[in-house]
């Protein structure tokens, strides 16, 4: 009888008098106010109410539903089916909206309703993949702005790959906790093209430095990724810089040297063609007749070769049980490579840029320890 009712009071209503009228209906069986065959009528009305004219009336009701688990799934579907203005309501909010539900909305839907989408909390990956499947920008921006939302390394690079020179997805992207390092790798990189690219730095600088210096950003976000790759990312990290020929001598180096043998492992596996495990298993051995073929095959300089040894001698030693206290672990090393490295240059030419890289290794490790050193005394 209440639906009867509703619908023949709804033909000689107003439309604010109707907006008051389904609030009432909407807020009692949200807040469960009704018995339930009281309730099945007033849903009965409020699936009536989907074809009030006056959006006003519809608009009420999707505020007051978005956010119930006690409406009926039907009305919620209804409405999110409506205007843009009304249906972004129950999108952004609707626990009745199942992954299925989502799919559909992302795939038919307006770019608005991809958009509400985006914003949800906790998406499942059907749904974010049928949002990078759409190719929406901004709905894409606003997911990679979505901390709730636990988005796949694969889907969170072909977002990259799609936006790598857009200035505002990639910073959304490089401000996420979870995005693989392959991918944080590229975005530093072209964050640093694009900056160096600038009218203004090239008219500072010059095109010669500012080529110059974007290497050198590239250099440096290499660096810090390396002391900051999680394990998870190893395997993909080398990967990237290999295909993207990046792996470089002073990468190399850089990784041994800083204890990333997990890194150098992987590296040298992929340069030279041979089993991971199989290199795992030289370099923990550290002969030198297999190691020194093994780095060679890799296409590492001969000169360099002693160097990459005498680090893994010195973290191998390390690990057996020094007695030093883990904030000096790295230093130490780096000592112990630096005293390895000057018996074998003894003023040598060739290892010049050797040095230089050494040198500069050793000062950044210095730092680190200072730096945890204070930590220390501060926690204190």
């Amino acid at each position: 009888m209440l639906a009867q009712h509703f619908v023949s009071w709804c033909a000689v209503a107003g439309s604010a008098e109707r907006a008051s009228g389904v609030a009432l209906l909407a807020e009692a069986v949200t807040q469960n106010r009704f018995l339930p065959a009281e309730t099945r009528e007033a849903e009965a009305a409020l699936l009536f109410a989907l074809d009030d004219p006056s959006p006003r009336v519809r608009a009420t009701m999707a505020r007051i539903v978005a956010g119930s688990d006690r409406v009926a799934r039907q009305l919620v579907l209804g409405l999110a089916k409506d205007t843009d203005e009304i249906a972004t309501r129950v999108v952004e909010r609707s626990p009745m909206l199942n992954s299925g539900d989502l799919v559909e909305l992302a795939q038919s839907g307006s770019a608005a309703i991809r958009l509400a989408i985006a914003s949800r909390e906790l998406l499942l990956p059907d749904v974010m993949a049928a949002l990078v499947a759409s190719g929406d920008r901004d709905a894409l921006l606003e997911l990679a702005r979505n901390d709730d939302a636990p988005i796949s390394p694969d889907l969170l690079r072909r977002i990259g790959d799609m936006f790598r020179a857009d200035g505002e997805v990639r910073h959304a992207l490089l401000l996420r906790t979870d995005l693989p390092a392959d991918l944080r790798h590229s975005l530093l990189s072209a964050l640093g093209e694009t900056l160096c690219e600038l009218s203004l730095v090239q008219g500072v600088l010059g095109s010669e430095r500012a080529a110059q210096l974007s290497q050198e950003l590239v250099e440096q976000a290499t660096a810090a990724l390396i002391d900051l790759l999680e394990k998870t990312d190893v395997a993909a990290f080398a990967e990237h810089l290999r295909t993207t020929q990046q792996l470089t001598t002073a990468v190399l180096v850089r990784a041994v040297c800083c204890g990333r043998v997990d890194l150098f492992a992987a590296a040298l596996a992929r340069l030279s063609h041979l089993p991971e495990a199989r290199v795992r298993s030289l370099i923990v051995d550290a002969s030198e007749p297999s190691f020194t073929a093994l780095v060679r095959a890799a296409g590492v300089p001969f000169a360099v070769v002693p160097l990459m040894l005498s680090a893994v001698r010195a973290w191998k030693d390390v690990s057996r049980g020094d007695e030093i206290d883990p904030v000096d672990l790295a230093s130490t090393v780096m000592d112990r490579v630096v005293i390895a490295f000057r018996k074998q240059e003894s003023g040598r030419d060739d290892l010049e840029a050797v040095r230089d890289l050494l040198h500069r290794l050793a000062s950044e490790t210095q730092r680190f320890t200072a730096r945890k050193r204070a930590e220390r005394y501060l926690a204190a």
